[in-house]
């Protein structure tokens, strides 16, 4: 059976929702559009043939006004078939049924140089429905421009429905399992980009540019004020940049080069109350939201009171009315951003045995937005009924970057290059804000809310409110100094090495308060030491490594790594025209051996792949590559899990605070008592398989088979806790058919097939299992 996506398709997408009732009536389905769409290529295909049997498609040179024209197109017709999932299948893949244009490409070369363009190519791809499409163009003319175009669309449907899931678990009363993501979103982006050079091979030349981003769509997310609530985000943000610049050759081998870059941001998002767990008040004084964790058992967002056996009773009416809960709430938040950046930079190879490269950019950007955040309701914590906050906000982004490169060689084998990197950055803010308050009075953890004092049945207009101004400013910056110099000697034309030395200081001060002046402040210091070394014994075996290993002197957070190795090799290797061979390792190890922390972790990545055609109607190729990342650190951490639940992280936790027995535990955290070694493992195996067969001049075939297999652990902190994407499998064979129908048309069939399937128990949400046969049938014609 085929399971639609958790929200109704109608609110995102404008269809309308429903899901299939039966298997049978879905295969009919399924194999009814399968005949129409086979018989329509059919027909266009029996037109090629009848036209001619004999001529071959391959491309073959028009020529008009001048111009040597090429052009082909792929159009079809995609069928598609999800059981599971939809929302998953979306998420990873959201290709969907109906007629595409699958890729298209135009060019025009000109033989006389004396239009308008000397070269036009024009490619696109993705039209007619899918998630993703694309339309690139350039356009030149010899010495005078050199323009390039670029347009995509992108459609991002995400509900991985663990991302930030509460995970209620099922005796609640009443049962309210959260099935889909509380952040799912289904985004649009447009993107467009249009370049211009003028006066290319001139001495002096100019460049325009524009850059348009643009993201629109449904989005969801939460709060948290006492529950935390699903609130409705509609996203609208749009970034604007405009790009001018000049190079100027100078001397010979010389370029000074001036850039000016203006960039506009408009982010238009707001939020609103959604719905996630409704109840009605009694005597019809309207309704409540409860947000989303919903464990009665745990008091979330309250208890059951006096004989009450469910929280919402059978006329969904509320049973206890100090609950924490939403009556209403929005955010609004309009960012407006102008960035100016300038840049000026200089490469030359003027002197015989030096090269040169340098640059300085300025940016300074204002930020302005005024923010209105309202919310009513109760926090039974606080007896809060209802607050407004209010008031203008502003920064600045402040940010100067320089850098500096030389290479000198000293000889014909040897040469030293030196690299210089400055950048200071400053981000002061400031907040003005009024928060008004209607608060129940006497709510303390010693007379905690309770009806009818404090309940959600207290009008506001009863409550005297109060109001407080803050005016907070503040500052982030940072600033960074890095120096690489190595020496680099060939010593023959097989082999070659380099050695150097890195040193650098990163200032961190954070300003919390400029009228106290607060600040903390944060200085590492990083000695890095440089290995690397090549070698040809053949000429068709190429080996490369190389080697970092870094010294920090102190942290910013506390998982950050006191050492740092990396190790990097390569191997490529060509026994025959026909056969490559290559290989790779690249290794990460970060320590950092603070006894508050322990913190250890490191990234290995192992890969290699055969690429073979001995034959001209056979080649093969597979790879294989895997990654293990493991993260770990000591952590506090509170948790007391259900009655009846014993979990190991829990009853082998330590202690985090200081005792009698214990008066110099180091950790002593009260409000977090636990202590445990929190880990992060994941293992990730890749491996592909794809054949290339011709049987006969004008049919081509190809099959491949990819899968991805990762397992992983992490402690478990909640008995209802999957393992999720940390153990699944992900399977997605391919195939291909291509015949050649002469007049320049080939006929192609193609398969996809999809399939997600974790290794743990699903948990309290829907299941993410789904796979899914994508059937492509089109027409290629080319000339």
């Amino acid at each position: 059976m085929t399971i639609q996506r958790g929200y109704p398709v109608s609110t995102l997408r404008g269809s309308p929702a429903g899901n299939r009732s039966s298997s049978g009536p879905r295969i009919a389905s399924v194999l009814r559009r399968s005949f129409q769409a086979i018989a329509g290529i059919l027909v266009l295909a029996g037109m090629a043939l009848a036209q001619s049997s004999a001529s071959s498609s391959q491309p073959q040179e028009v020529t008009s006004g001048g111009y040597v024209i090429h052009q082909s197109i792929e159009f079809g017709y995609r069928l598609s078939d999800t059981t599971g999932s939809g929302a998953m299948y979306d998420t990873l893949v959201n290709q969907h049924e109906g007629p595409r244009i699958f890729d298209q490409t135009f060019s025009m070369r000109s033989q006389t140089h004396v239009g308008l363009f000397d070269n036009l190519y024009v490619s696109s791809l993705g039209w007619g429905g899918d998630a993703n499409n694309l339309l690139r163009a350039r356009a030149d003319k010899g010495k005078w421009y050199s323009l390039q175009a670029t347009f995509r669309r992108d459609q991002n449907f995400f509900d991985y429905d663990l991302l930030a899931n509460p995970l209620n678990p099922g005796d609640s009363s009443p049962d309210r399992p959260v099935m889909n993501s509380p952040h799912m979103f289904e985004t649009r982006r447009r993107m467009s980009d249009v370049d211009l050079t003028l006066l290319p091979l001139s001495k002096i030349s100019f460049r325009l540019g524009y850059s348009r981003n643009n993201m629109t769509g449904p989005s969801f997310s939460s709060v948290h004020e006492g529950t935390d609530a699903a609130l409705f985000q509609p996203w609208n943000t749009t970034l604007n940049e405009y790009r001018m610049g000049v190079d100027w050759t100078v001397l010979p081998r010389t370029v000074l080069s001036y850039d000016q870059t203006l960039g506009y941001y408009k982010g238009d998002t707001d939020w609103q109350l959604g719905t996630a767990n409704p109840a009605l008040l009694p005597g019809g004084a309207g309704s409540v939201d409860l947000g989303l964790p919903f464990d009665t058992g745990n008091r979330i967002p309250c208890g059951l009171t006096g004989s009450n056996t469910t929280l919402i009773d059978p006329t969904g009416t509320l049973t206890n009315l100090a609950c924490s809960a939403y009556s209403n709430y929005f955010r609004t938040q309009r960012v407006r951003t102008s960035t100016p950046t300038e840049r000026l930079s200089l490469r030359s190879s003027y002197l015989q045995r030096l090269d040169l490269t340098a640059s300085y950019s300025y940016s300074s950007a204002d930020m302005t937005t005024p923010y209105d955040e309202f919310f009513n309701g109760l926090v039974s914590r606080t007896g809060e009924r209802q607050f407004t906050i209010t008031g203008p906000a502003a920064a600045n982004v402040i940010s100067n970057v320089a850098e500096i490169g030389a290479t000198f060689r000293l000889t014909d084998h040897l040469h030293v290059t030196d690299n210089f990197y400055y950048w200071a950055y400053r981000s002061p803010g400031s907040f003005l804000s009024t928060e008004t308050d209607w608060s129940i009075p006497g709510i303390t953890n010693a007379n905690p809310c309770r009806p009818p004092a404090c309940s959600l049945l207290v009008g506001v207009n009863t409550l005297t409110p109060t109001s407080a101004d803050t005016s907070s400013a503040l500052s982030f910056n940072q600033k960074l100094k890095r120096n690489q110099l190595e020496l680099g000697w060939d010593v023959t034309r097989k082999f070659g090495a380099r050695i150097g030395y890195r040193y650098g200081d990163h200032d961190f001060v954070h300003v919390l308060d400029f009228l106290t002046n607060d600040v903390d402040n944060i200085v590492v210091h990083e000695q890095t030491a440089l290995l690397g070394a090549w070698a040809r014994p053949i000429h068709t075996l190429r080996l490369n490594f190389d080697l970092e290993h870094i010294n920090y002197d102190n942290t910013i957070v506390r998982i950050a790594p006191r050492k740092e190795s990396r190790y990097r090799g390569q191997v490529n290797y060509t026994p025959r025209p026909w056969a490559v061979v290559g290989t790779s390792v690249n290794l990460l190890e970060d320590h950092n051996g603070d006894s508050l922390t322990h913190y250890r972790g490191h990234y290995r990545n192992y890969g290699f792949n055969v690429s073979l055609s001995p034959y001209e109607r056979f080649g093969l190729d597979f790879a294989y590559n895997y990654n293990d990342v493991l993260q770990n650190a000591l952590i506090c951490f509170n948790d007391t899990p259900a009655a009846g639940v014993t979990l190991p992280v829990v009853s082998g936790a330590g202690s985090c605070v200081a005792t009698a027995a214990d008066p110099n535990n180091p950790y002593n955290d009260a409000n977090n008592p636990l202590l445990t070694d929190s880990y992060y493992e994941n293992n990730t195996h890749y491996g592909l398989v794809a054949v290339r067969v011709n049987p006969a001049k004008r049919i081509s075939t190809s099959l491949g088979y990819s899968v991805t297999s990762v397992g992983g652990k992490t402690p478990q902190f909640n008995v209802l806790q999957p393992l999720g994407s940390l153990a699944y499998n992900y399977h997605q064979p391919v195939a291909r058919l291509t015949i050649d129908l002469g007049h320049q048309v080939s006929w192609n069939a193609g398969w996809n097939f999809y399939q997600y399937n974790e290794k743990s128990f699903t948990g309290p949400t829907a299941p993410r299992y789904f796979h899914t046969n994508n059937a492509t049938l089109s027409l290629t014609y080319a000339f």
